[in-house]
């Protein structure tokens, strides 16, 4: 008795699916890396310009090292980043060890607390 060819190109497809998806899981997994952002020095003052020479890809962690209460990390649009200002709302990290996962396309980062923006407390990552 003969099988049908149908049902068994569709399991040789279903399979070759999962191999797929399990295989691009792995890489992205392998490829991917932890940032502490400013490196030594943590998220402190004069941090702005850390990124430039860094290979950061999306789905790569930052990581945000500060004394608690000193600073906080505020996820903001480029206006934010520009101008040094979090919008209303805006979600404030403050543990002293916050991450992030790099997003596919641009992310800026601020510390809010008045004056921090300014000397130098952010960066802004382009998509790679």
């Amino acid at each position: 008795m003969a099988r049908p060819i149908i049902g068994s190109l569709s399991s040789i497809v279903l399979v070759l699916i999962l191999a797929w998806s399990i295989g691009t899981i792995a890489v992205r997994g392998y490829n991917t890396r932890k940032w502490t952002v400013g490196g030594d020095k943590g998220w402190s003052f004069g941090v702005a310009g850390w990124e430039n020479d860094k290979p950061i890809q999306a789905g790569d962690m930052l990581v945000f090292k500060y004394k608690p209460g000193a600073h906080n990390v505020v996820e903001v649009d480029v206006a934010g980043y520009m101008e040094c200002k979090a919008p209303d709302g805006a979600k404030v990290y403050s543990t002293g060890n916050d991450s992030f996962e790099m997003p596919g396309g641009k992310a800026y980062y601020i510390c809010s607390i008045p004056g921090h923006c300014e000397k130098g407390m952010r960066i802004g990552i382009p998509p790679r």
